[in-house]
């Protein structure tokens, strides 16, 4: 019983004491990071799934509009990837910056103008993943519309046209890369040398 009851304490006691110390940027951020790994596991596991039934296409029908597709699919994978891979780091660099104790004692106004702007960096990162996924949302649609056809001539066609729609959509968004990861340039000086 005895054991029971440590236990207890070091499992549902103890970390809200910690976390009554942590300031409330610190815990924001950990719910946006927790948020973003949510997002990123499903989404992963559907591109990932998406590029085989591609490739098996691809295979079989030795049509390079599904190997076009698979390619296309697998950008928006590693820059989501990518995206959360920053984000996830960023986070823990913000974190440990938000946690330095001379910032609970700086002016209300000046930390909630400085965590504004902390902030927009990890949503800027996460505005490029939703872009992406959102372009994959669109071409998806299409794909299904394509395969209502029943000549695999006709599905070809029809999906060149929604790889052609996606293609534009991937551009759109990695017109928006460069502004984003010019924001956080500093941060990423510090993510090479931590590795």
């Amino acid at each position: 019983m005895r054991n029971f009851a440590t236990l207890f304490f070091f499992i549902f006691i103890f970390p809200f004491f910690l976390s009554a110390k942590e300031p409330v940027q610190v815990a924001i951020l950990h719910n946006d990071g927790y948020t973003l790994y949510q997002e990123f596991r499903p989404n992963d596991n559907t591109y990932k799934n998406t590029v085989r039934d591609m490739e098996v296409l691809a295979s079989k029908h030795k049509n390079k509009v599904f190997s076009q597709a698979a390619t296309l699919v697998k950008t928006i994978q590693n820059k989501c990837k990518t995206y959360y891979d920053i984000n996830t780091k960023l986070i823990e660099i913000l974190k440990k910056k938000w946690s330095k104790p001379h910032y609970a004692d700086m002016d209300e106004e000046w930390k909630e103008t400085t965590f504004a702007k902390d902030r927009k960096k990890v949503q800027d990162i996460h505005r490029l993943s939703l872009g992406m996924q959102q372009a994959y949302n669109d071409w998806n649609e299409l794909r299904n519309k394509a395969f209502e056809k029943k000549d695999i001539k006709e599905i070809a066609k029809e999906l060149e046209k929604a790889n052609d729609a996606l293609k534009t959509t991937i551009d759109g968004v990695l017109a928006e890369e460069k502004p984003a990861m010019d924001a956080i340039a500093k941060e990423l000086e510090i993510m090479k040398m931590s590795k």
